[in-house]
């Protein structure tokens, strides 16, 4: 069990540590919270920094934000393009299957014209007038 002076030295600590502290330097702000943080919430935080400091971090912000964005667009890029391929794939397969079955009618048009004609030409023989 711990002593009394070990559990004050924790509260003390505590108090003196602020889980959120309104200003901030700017080795305590990572990279994902820097762009994770609001506008608002960044200024907020940056105010206890010199200008300079400020421009450096808002720079640093604005290029990781950029980062993120170009990424997300190579990644849409990308699968936009897988999506259009299957596409292009399953409208060439149908095409290919109309173009299988134009074939085939046309084949079995012929054949029957083939007919036609043959039987055209029996009646012609026969002295069988035509309509």
């Amino acid at each position: 069990m711990e002593s009394p002076s070990a559990e004050l030295d924790e509260v003390s600590t505590a108090k003196a540590l602020p889980s959120s502290s309104p200003t901030v330097t700017s080795s305590e702000l990572s990279d994902d919270e820097l762009v994770a943080l609001t506008t608002r919430e960044l200024n907020r935080r940056l105010q206890s920094l010199s200008t300079e400091e400020r421009c450096r971090l808002k720079q640093r912000r604005r290029t990781l934000k950029n980062r993120g964005y170009a990424q997300t667009c190579r990644t849409r890029r990308v699968k936009d393009h897988h999506n259009i391929q299957h596409i292009n794939e399953a409208l060439t397969a149908e095409v290919n299957e109309l173009k299988d079955r134009v074939n085939t009618l046309t084949a079995e048009r012929d054949h029957y014209r083939q007919q036609f004609e043959c039987l055209l030409q029996l009646l012609s023989g026969d002295g069988i007038p035509q309509t």
